[in-house]
């Protein structure tokens, strides 16, 4: 199975639950979205996105998908973070989701992605 797939199934998405290309590319940074967003959702549709769009050169949803994960990974475990939302299948996929980007996308940032690996894999 694939990485999408993967990712599709651990987070129980449909092509009716994914956030549309328009709203991600409009909105090409999920930590600024003004209104209030359901993150088991929308963190993995802009996954999706990014894999989608690997080959698009200077896009910055794949770098603000990366930020975002890694500003999740570094959260202490609450009740309303998305990290404590996340079954230990989830935090693996997200794992799986940065090791692809590091090898996968050029213009990403290496270290950032490590860093957010050594965190999230620590809580799963």
């Amino acid at each position: 199975m694939d990485i999408a797939s993967q990712i599709e199934d651990g987070f129980d998405l449909s092509k009716e639950t994914l956030i549309s290309d328009d709203f991600i590319i409009e909105n090409d940074d999920l930590m600024w979205i003004k209104s209030e967003i359901d993150y088991m959702v929308y963190i993995p549709s802009y996954m999706l996105w990014c894999i989608r769009n690997k080959d698009k050169d200077g896009n910055l949803v794949g770098d603000n998908t990366i930020s975002a994960l890694a500003e999740f990974g570094r959260m202490k475990s609450s009740n309303t973070s998305f990290k404590s939302h996340c079954s230990t299948e989830q935090k693996k996929l997200i794992c799986l989701f940065l090791s692809w980007c590091e090898i996968n996308l050029d213009f990403c940032n290496k270290e950032q992605i490590k860093r957010s690996l050594k965190q999230w894999r620590k809580s799963s």
